[in-house]
């Protein structure tokens, strides 16, 4: 058996650590392994990740993961189903037999009926919605009956139709998800805190208890990163784009780059820019991606040349289980990669450009410089 984990892990706080032992200790008990694919320096939603991958990897093999791979960022920063399905393609290669998961309705039994639903939809109805202004959010909830107000679950579907659409042997494990809801921000006593609220409040000594000593010492010694100090870039970026630039971006299209180029003249900051560019049909976190895919400068022809990539990066590794990376090699159906050099750097120009970015903003580092994280 091995089982699989999707996280971001920003940052990895009591809430994930009990969903890693769930998993570990089902590994354990069938002899088998904890794998993770997480996102490495943006997340799903369009965030800047608190801090970099290297040092939330480390604390998920302190927490009972045995590996930890890099999702790119073309998986990393989009939307549900693109999110999944290179998450899944990843764990897949990695030989996970098990996908394990929080989410807030354990039900997972309507899957297959949602399923069936949009296979039999001609696109009229969702077209029609579309119209109205709905986002797809709100589409699949009214079409197919996906509830729209519990993003795990959600995300827990984009992965069944994942394994669904690749004829996948992969079992699902979903585990009921406790304590504060996603998007919480503020602190409150609860069994686990979300993640946004301890990012928001992290120099609050009430959030020490949710986090393990080494992360806490990680995150109070390293500069925390925030959306907030990427406006300046971004109004930089997409002035000097301009219209037609902004139109060869990633994810742009039926006109966005029109309400972007306008709202960069009038937002005094990110939050500013963000809701002058959303609307009904285009919510937050399509236009935080959006924002960030500018910042990148990653445009369509970078996703049709790097989303289908097949080579990954390995974060952190618990010493023992070390020869789980030469395992999946000789498998064949992914190339892991332990350190960057110059003989494999050109199957990650992406992820360096985006990693770069990052650390010029806020970390410092150097990609090539990082070193696998061997935990003992």
């Amino acid at each position: 058996m091995r089982i699989g984990i999707v996280a971001e892990f920003n940052p990895l706080h009591s809430g994930h650590r009990y969903l890693i032992e769930c998993a570990r200790k089902i590994a354990d008990e069938n002899n088998g392994e904890v794998i993770c694919v997480m996102s490495e320096f943006f997340t799903q939603r369009g965030e800047v990740a608190i801090v970099d991958g290297y040092i939330r990897a480390k604390e998920a093999v302190r927490c009972g993961c045995d590996l930890v791979l890099a999702l790119p960022y073309l998986g990393s920063v989009a939307y549900g189903d693109d999110f999944a399905k290179k998450s899944i393609e990843i764990l897949f290669g990695a030989g996970i037999t098990h996908l394990i998961f929080g989410t807030e309705n354990e039900d997972v039994s309507m899957f297959e009926e949602i399923y069936t639903k949009q296979q039999n939809e001609n696109g009229e109805e969702y077209k029609k919605l579309l119209k109205t202004g709905s986002n797809h959010a709100k589409i699949n909830s009214i079409l197919y009956g996906l509830e729209n107000n519990n993003p795990n679950f959600s995300l827990a579907y984009s992965y069944y139709k994942a394994i669904r659409e690749a004829n996948l042997d992969i079992k699902l494990i979903p585990v009921k998800r406790e304590g504060q809801g996603l998007n919480s921000g503020d602190v409150s006593e609860q069994v686990h805190l979300s993640a946004t609220a301890i990012r928001n409040n992290i120099n609050d000594e009430k959030i020490e208890k949710y986090l393990s000593r080494e992360m806490l010492a990680d995150l109070r010694k390293e500069n925390i990163a925030s959306e907030a100090e990427l406006f300046p870039y971004l109004k930089y970026k997409i002035l000097t784009l301009g219209k037609v630039g902004i139109e060869k971006i990633y994810d742009v299209s039926e006109g966005l780059e029109n309400r972007i180029y306008e709202a960069v003249l009038k937002a005094e900051n990110y939050n500013d820019l963000v809701n002058l560019i959303a609307t009904k049909r285009y919510s937050n976190k399509k236009i935080q991606r959006v924002l960030l895919h500018i910042l990148t400068n990653t445009t369509k022809e970078n996703y049709k040349k790097y989303f289908s990539t097949n080579n990954f990066r390995v974060l952190a590794v618990k010493k023992d289980k070390a020869a789980i990376i030469r395992e999946i090699n000789r498998d064949g159906k992914i190339n892991l990669h332990p350190l960057l050099n110059s003989k494999n750097s050109m199957n990650f120009e992406q992820d360096i450009k985006v990693a770069r970015i990052y650390e010029f903003l806020f970390s410092k580092k150097d990609v090539f410089r990082e070193n696998i994280q061997i935990i003992y």
